[in-house]
């Protein structure tokens, strides 16, 4: 949540009448929708998955202090 409006990168359906996905939106206020149709004019969040085990060894996420991540000690 970053108080702005933008778009996850998870579909929330696919309508095959017209060839189109929506996606769900997240709101400013927080709120989420499902009914957001790609073409609106909303930025998108990437979103990366991480295996188990790995770890956040220091950074907060943001552009001058970035995650730094690393594998868990075996």
């Amino acid at each position: 949540y970053t108080g702005q409006t933008y778009w996850t990168m998870s579909p929330s359906f696919f309508y095959s009448a017209y060839a189109a996905a929506a996606v769900w939106l997240v709101y400013s206020t927080g709120n989420l929708s499902p009914w957001a149709w790609a073409s609106f004019g909303h930025g998108a969040r990437p979103v990366v998955n991480l295996n188990p085990g790995v770890l956040i060894t220091s950074g907060n996420g943001t552009a001058s202090s970035p995650y730094v991540i690393a594998a868990e000690a075996s």
